[in-house]
């Protein structure tokens, strides 16, 4: 498959309006981060846009610049603590949640990994194959200790594994059959990846969740239409009673 610009404004504008579809039918509060991650997909690919636009410009050199930095960001310090977080916060109390809970702490460490990182180094883009590849510099006169340093940003990266274990991890735990099905596919998009073209991988992989991310539209108007029952179920004349007046 090619990626160009013209793919990465194409996902961005289906992210933006199933994002808006997903945060204005939201069900409550607790739901809205959940909704809200296709529009974070979408931000996150129209800069990726502007990154394959400045490489139009720059043929044959890397492309330094807010666009490229502002889709590393996205990819390493926002994911690994919104995915498992908005999750978090549209679950219901049990077992699932004390995981999820715990895979959201996962993602804060990994995140405070990569802010220490990004501040460090300058990020540049530059065109392999038909993707993108990313690259972090590590900026002359820093020093940082050894297990901190990784110049790429892609399967060679030990950070990688935490990585997926809080982001795939929390969606898999998810009791909402949406999240789960885009979890696998997250997944399989990955383990595909890293045997194929690893050095573009963050690219690559961003692209198909980005358009995967679609399927929390699903999810979003199931737990909607969840609770737009319970109010019908809990009126005047039904028979059933609330939970907390029924018998042993």
């Amino acid at each position: 498959m090619c990626f160009s610009e013209t793919a990465s404004f194409a996902v961005a504008t289906a992210c933006a309006f199933a994002g808006a579809l997903a945060v204005f039918k939201s069900p409550s509060l607790n739901h809205l981060p959940l909704a809200a991650v296709p529009l974070v997909f979408a931000v996150q690919q129209a800069s990726e846009g502007l990154v394959w636009r400045t490489l139009d410009q720059v043929v044959g050199l890397p492309a330094p610049g807010w666009p490229a930095t502002l889709f590393v960001f996205i990819a390493t310090v926002v994911w690994p603590v919104f995915v498992p977080l908005s999750v978090l916060l549209a679950q219901e109390d049990g077992p699932r949640k004390r995981i999820i809970a715990a895979l959201t702490a996962t993602g804060c460490l990994v995140s405070l990994v990569f802010v220490v990182r990004l501040v460090n180094a300058d990020v540049t883009a530059s065109v392999a194959g038909a993707s993108i590849q990313y690259t972090s510099q590590i900026k002359p006169g820093v020093s940082l200790p050894l297990w901190l340093l990784s110049e790429a940003q892609g399967g060679a990266d030990w950070i990688l594994v935490p990585y997926a274990v809080a982001t795939i991890g929390a969606l898999a735990c998810s009791a909402l059959p949406a999240l789960r099905l885009f979890a696998g596919l997250v997944a399989a998009v990955l383990v595909v990846l890293l045997a194929a073209d690893q050095d573009t991988l963050v690219s690559v992989w961003c692209f198909f969740a980005a358009s995967g991310s679609l399927l929390l539209i699903p999810a979003i108007l199931s737990a909607s239409s969840g609770f737009r029952k319970e109010p019908a179920e809990s009126a005047p004349g039904s028979r059933r009673l609330p939970a907390d007046s029924r018998g042993p």
